[in-house]
């Protein structure tokens, strides 16, 4: 989680699956109407895979920005 773009990013913690994580960022908004977690970005130097492209999901609130990023397990 990030507050004003440019501040550093605050850990929110590890979760078991991408519902988790967005439940808990649902409610640090307190947005009960649920929210879109999904952007893209393709980098134009390399070619990257379909999971590192979508390993990587963005939502902007408001108030903060947040990135969900998957680890390698």
């Amino acid at each position: 989680m990030r507050g004003e773009r440019g501040s550093p990013f605050t850990e929110l913690g590890s979760y078991a699956n991408l519902c988790d994580a967005a439940r808990v960022i649902l409610e640090t908004e307190d947005d009960r109407l649920g929210a879109i977690f999904f952007r893209v970005y393709v980098w134009p130097s390399s070619e990257p895979s379909d999971a590192e492209v979508l390993s990587r999901l963005e939502y902007q609130s408001p108030k903060r920005y947040y990135l969900l990023t998957r680890r390698n397990s």
